[in-house]
């Protein structure tokens, strides 16, 4: 009995050994799924769906619409603000007329103080030698008066006209932003494609109302296909980028294709409610905890034309050290 035992034991120590020298040229992982960037495309002003121009599964070219949001209040704030900015535009050049029209007040008035002010020196020199009379005196020395006063009537209308002219300049700035935000806001009512790529299926229809944030569909695109394989960390100090990698695909399971490592996660999230800029690979298989795996870019050497792309497919990974 204890020859069979210690057989059992004997071929579990080799193939432990086995298994442990194999990691030190290969890393395997069923964890793995096919990947690509995709574009979430969403409401950047609220509105109901006017148009949609796409249907589940279609394929779109780069700047293909997709969704129209009901642009009529839109060109509307347009047309309001358009119709502000002229408004204001126009004050703003009355107000520098009238600045104009100050500044030659105030010319004429200052021509007429000098006047008075040489004509009030001259008889008060005539006086002094007794060619003048008092009333003389007392007409120049009113008429000095009224003319600087004048002057000065004239000097604060330019100030005012200067200020209000600076007022107006502001209303012009302030209604030019509000018809740029309104001519932005309606341009955001027709919603194009980001980036070449298919449609994955969507449940919004003609009609929903939005708001601002709602997600309307989603873009799988071309970019940047790839296969994320999430493999253990004890691989990780012989993993590099551009090792090659043999792996197969749940949509071909009988098919070897041939790829590259691209890039390694630097870092995962230890709990889902870790920051969501780190990627979170569950630790636990059903009730066996398993080892941290980090995510690891695998670029296919080249994609089959006849493969199809199945965002989230399953795939098999083995990288050769």
């Amino acid at each position: 009995m204890k020859r069979p035992a210690s057989s059992v034991l004997g071929g579990c120590l080799v193939l432990f050994l086995l298994y442990e020298l194999s990691v030190v040229f290969f890393a395997y992982t069923g964890d793995a799924y096919v990947t690509s960037d995709t574009v979430t495309l969403a409401a950047e002003i609220e509105g109901p769906i006017a148009t949609l121009d796409v249907r589940d599964n279609q394929v779109v070219a780069k700047g293909a619409p997709l969704f129209t949001i009901d642009p009529t209040p839109y060109r509307l704030a347009v047309d309001e603000s358009a119709a502000a900015l002229a408004n204001a535009e126009a004050t703003l050049a009355l107000s520098r007329d009238r600045l104009t029209a100050s500044q030659a007040d105030l010319a004429s008035a200052q021509a007429s103080e000098t006047a008075a002010r040489e004509t009030y020196n001259r008889v008060s020199s005539l006086a002094r030698s007794d060619f003048a009379s008092g009333q003389a005196i007392d007409d120049t020395t009113r008429d000095l008066a009224t003319a600087a006063a004048r002057a000065a009537a004239a000097a604060a209308d330019v100030d005012v006209a200067r200020q209000t002219i600076a007022v107006n300049a502001a209303s012009v700035q302030q209604a030019q932003a509000t018809l740029n935000r309104a001519r932005y806001e309606l341009g955001k009512t027709a919603v194009v494609a980001p980036d070449a790529g298919r449609v994955a299926p969507f449940t919004a229809r003609v009609g929903d109302y939005l708001q601002v944030g709602n997600q309307v569909l989603t873009l799988v695109t071309d970019n940047r296909r790839r296969v994320v394989a999430n493999l253990s960390e004890r691989h990780l100090a012989r993993l590099r980028p551009g090792q090659r990698v043999w792996l197969t695909l749940g949509s071909q399971p009988w098919v070897v294709h041939a790829g590259r490592v691209t890039s390694i996660a630097p870092g995962v999230a230890r709990s889902p409610t870790a920051p969501l800029t780190l990627p979170y690979v569950d630790p636990t298989t059903d009730w066996v905890r398993l080892p941290r795996r980090f995510p690891v870019d695998i670029a296919l050497d080249t994609w089959p034309a006849d493969l199809g792309f199945y965002l989230g497919a399953d795939a098999r990974v083995l990288v050769v050290f």
